[in-house]
């Protein structure tokens, strides 16, 4: 969770202005709602050079912009058997070339998952059936006389 500018401020003031409370850094995480690890990181800051504002973002940048994220997860959901090889193939028609590793980050983020296809199919109907046939035959058994091994 980060800390907008204001409640880092408070941080401040409720931890060293002269008119504050004065309060401790367990007492400073409770009223602002975050962790006291954020609170003595925000205290330190204040300390060695008096800035709060937020650091730049450092690392490469994204690969996918939002319309590209959203592209995807459109076609994820489209087509219920599209792997992220065949999504990332769809989109360099398009002109965005990115990574199958990408597809499947992207899908993660929004909240999706991926995984490899099944190695076996499912149950059939004949299965299903057969199942419940032998359900209701043994819907009467004394299971109590049964071992079950683990």
């Amino acid at each position: 969770m980060s800390l907008s500018l204001s409640q880092r401020y408070e941080i401040v003031f409720l931890k060293f202005h002269p008119l504050g409370p004065k309060f401790s850094n367990n007492a400073i995480s409770k009223h602002i709602g975050c962790d006291p690890k954020t609170v003595r990181y925000w205290l330190d800051r204040w300390q060695n050079n008096e800035d709060l504002t937020s650091l730049s973002a450092t690392g490469r940048p994204r690969a996918t912009s939002e319309e590209t994220d959203s592209k995807i997860v459109t076609i994820a959901k489209r087509t219920q058997d599209v792997s992220s090889n065949e999504i990332s193939k769809i989109l360099k028609k398009s002109g965005v070339d990115i990574d199958a590793r990408t597809v499947r980050r992207r899908l993660r983020e929004c909240g999706g998952s991926y995984g490899p296809p099944l190695a076996k199919p499912l149950l059939t109907q004949d299965h299903r059936e057969k199942r419940l046939r032998w359900a209701q035959q043994h819907k009467h058994f004394d299971w109590n006389n049964v071992i079950f091994y683990r």
